[in-house]
């Protein structure tokens, strides 16, 4: 853990917001790393993987095709047709049938997370933060809303915001080696190096295998 004074570590926002202390962040998270280390638990960086073989894309839609067909009024359905869909980037497609799960349950906060992942995935991300803001209200104890929401700032180069939506991803799920990631990221572009370099670390002790955590510490050395 740095030794630096908490103020040498603040984030500012873009629109000159109140500070946010990065210190608090790293602290949490390297205590939360202590305890999953030492139990023996590693997180792997799944994700964001979506390495399916086409294959077995085209034998997952056909299947969720059938359920959604069969039973026309079940939400799930719809969104698991729709994920296949974007699975084989036809986000058109995607969002049509997250959009009639919607219409079916305009409670179900799956069909707006996915809703996210299509608009991010098209850079649209003013609509990703909003698919994904109405995920978290309604499964406030999901951790993968507030770590896209997270995704989403970053990319932005709102670093406050992202810090505070990851910092409750991290509280929904302790030990997330992607949302240590991307806390990480934020440190590095507002100049903590150093918190950032602990961050990646962080992240490599619950996935060895994550790459980026690896070339982003290759890069800060």
């Amino acid at each position: 853990m740095s030794t630096l004074a908490p103020d040498a570590r603040k984030i500012q926002a873009n629109s000159g917001e109140k500070t946010f202390t990065l210190l608090q962040a790293v602290a949490v998270i390297l205590v939360s790393a202590t305890v999953f280390v030492a139990s023996g638990f590693l997180v792997g960086k799944t994700f964001f993987w979506k390495t399916i073989e086409d294959t077995r894309i085209e034998q997952q839609l056909a299947y969720f095709k059938a359920k959604a067909e069969a039973e026309p009024k079940v939400p799930e359905n719809r969104v698991n047709l729709g994920y296949t869909y974007f699975l084989k980037g036809e986000y058109k497609q995607a969002l049509q049938h997250f959009k009639v799960a919607i219409s079916i349950d305009p409670k179900y906060a799956d069909a707006y997370y996915n809703i996210g992942l299509v608009y991010n995935e098209q850079n649209s991300y003013d609509e990703a933060l909003e698919a994904f803001s109405k995920a978290a209200k309604l499964a406030p104890r999901d951790y993968k809303h507030y770590m896209m929401m997270g995704v989403i700032y970053n990319k932005q180069g709102n670093y406050q915001s992202a810090i505070s939506a990851l910092n409750r991803a991290n509280t929904e799920k302790p030990g997330s080696a992607d949302v240590i990631y991307q806390i990480g990221i934020a440190a590095e572009k507002t100049g903590d190096k150093e918190g950032a370099r602990e961050l990646y670390q962080t992240a490599l002790n619950y996935d060895p295998k994550f790459e980026e955590a690896k070339e982003a510490l290759a890069r800060l050395k």
